[in-house]
C-alpha cells in the first residue's frame, strides 16, 4: 500500500498502528507536517498527532532514528516542555504523539497582540531557554526547530516548547538522524551553522534561533522576512537584522544587547551557557543594569564600527576568488555559476525545511 493511499485513510475513526485514534484534522505544522487531534488509548484523553512529510521516511534507518529521537524526548520532564508520549511508523508514515494543551502558538499570539511588552517577552524567553537547557543538560538533545510555531502559549500565559520532530541527541553513541550535506530546520529561524550544513551542532544553534524569536516578539515582525528560502539562508549566514530600535523604541539597550549576543553569527561569541543567558534575562526583568554592558544601543548583530564578517555560502562552499583580469566577463560567469550552485542546494533544502 502506497504512502499516498495511507495518508488518505487518516480520517476520523482511523487508528494509527491500531492505537491512536484520529478524531479530527487540526492543521499544518511548521515543517509541512499534518497535525491531527487524536485520542490516547490508555490515558483516555485528547492528544496531538503529528504526521511527518513522506520525505522524512528516507529508509528504515531514518525511521528508526526518528522514533528513537522522539522517545528520548519523551523522557524529558519540564514544566515548559509539552510532554511527548510516543512515536511510530505505519508503512512508512512517521508520526509522533504529544499532549494536547489549549492556547495559542506564539506565531498567532504575536499576530493577535502585535509587539509584546518587554517584560512579557523576557518571561517567555526565560521559560523556553530553561526548557532547552533541560533538554541539553539531561540528554544533549538539540531541538533544531525553535520558532514561534513550536512555542505554545497555554492558558495563564504559560509558554511550552513543542514539536520535537526534528530533535537530535548528541549523547555519545547515539545515531544521528542527519545525513551529511543536508540542511535540517526552518530557514526563517535557522542558525548559520545549520545553514552551512554542519553536522556537529551544539545548544548554541538553538540559542541563535531563540534570539530570532525574541527579536520578533519585540519588533512585531520576523528578523528576516524574505520570500525565497535561498535568501533566508543567506541572511542567516551573512546579514544582520535591522536594528530592533527601529521598530520598538521602548526596548531597553540591555535587552537589545542580549539579543545581539544570542544571534551572533560566530557561535563562539554567543553566551557560553544557557545559565549565563538566563542570568542576564533575569537581571533585565528586575530592572537592573547588566554588568559590563556599554550604555548604548547596539546595531542589531554587530556594533556600527565592526566590519561585516566574510560572506559564507551553503554547505561550506569555498568563496570564489575574483579574477585578476580587469575584464567583467569572468566575474559575470563566476557569479552565474555560484547562483546555480545555490539554487541546486536550495532544492535539497526545500525537501527538509518547511515554513
Amino acid at each position: 500500500m502506497g504512502i499516498k493511499h495511507m495518508l488518505q485513510q487518516l480520517v476520523p475513526g482511523y487508528k494509527l498502528n491500531g492505537r491512536f485514534e484520529i478524531l479530527r484534522l487540526h492543521g499544518k505544522g511548521s515543517l509541512g507536517d499534518t497535525v491531527y487531534i487524536g485520542k490516547h488509548p490508555e490515558l483516555e484523553k485528547e492528544v496531538i498527532i503529528r504526521v511527518m512529510p513522506p520525505e522524512m521516511a528516507a529508509g528504515t534507518d531514518a525511521i528508526q532514528r526518528f522514533i528513537q529521537s522522539v522517545r528520548l524526548t519523551a523522557a524529558l520532564k519540564h514544566q515548559n516542555i509539552l510532554p511527548a508520549y510516543d512515536a511510530g511508523d505505519e508503512n512508512g508514515i512517521l508520526y509522533f504523539v504529544s499532549a494536547s494543551e489549549t492556547g495559542l502558538y506564539l506565531s498567532d499570539y504575536i499576530k493577535m497582540k502585535g509587539k509584546l511588552e518587554q517584560d512579557e517577552a523576557v518571561k517567555i524567553i526565560i521559560a523556553i531557554a530553561d526548557a532547552l537547557n533541560c533538554a541539553w543538560d539531561e540528554k544533549k538533545i538539540l531541538h533544531r526547530n525553535v520558532c514561534p510555531s513550536t512555542i505554545l502559549i497555554a492558558s495563564g500565559v504559560h509558554p511550552m516548547l513543542t514539536d520535537f520532530g526534528l530533535a537530535k541527541s548528541f549523547e555519545p553513541g547515539k545515531d544521528s538522524l542527519t545525513v551529511t550535506g543536508f540542511v535540517i530546520g526552518n530557514p526563517q529561524y535557522m542558525s548559520p551553522e545549520q545553514a552551512l550544513g554542519e553536522r556537529e551542532l551544539t545548544f548554541l544553534a538553538d540559542m541563535y534561533c531563540l534570539g530570532l524569536v525574541f527579536y520578533e516578539m519585540l519588533a512585531g515582525r520576523p528578523a528576516f522576512d524574505f520570500k525565497s528560502q535561498v535568501e533566508l539562508m543567506d541572511a542567516q549566514m551573512n546579514r544582520a537584522p535591522k536594528s530592533l530600535a527601529n521598530f520598538n523604541s521602548k526596548v531597553s539597550a540591555d535587552c537589545i544587547a542580549i539579543i545581539n549576543k544570542m544571534v551572533e553569527k560566530d557561535k563562539k561569541k554567543r553566551y557560553e551557557t544557557w545559565a549565563a543567558l538566563i542570568k542576564d534575562l533575569k537581571t533585565v526583568l528586575a530592572g537592573k543594569p547588566l554588568a559590563g554592558q556599554a550604555a548604548k544601543k547596539l546595531v542589531m548583530g554587530r556594533e556600527p564600527s565592526q566590519k561585516p564578517a566574510a560572506q559564507k555560502s551553503f554547505a561550506a562552499t569555498p568563496p570564489v576568488r575574483p579574477p585578476r583580469t580587469s575584464s567583467p566577463l569572468p566575474a559575470i560567469i563566476i557569479t552565474v555559476l555560484a547562483m546555480i550552485v545555490i539554487i541546486l542546494l536550495a532544492i535539497v533544502v526545500l525537501k527538509y525545511a518547511g515554513k
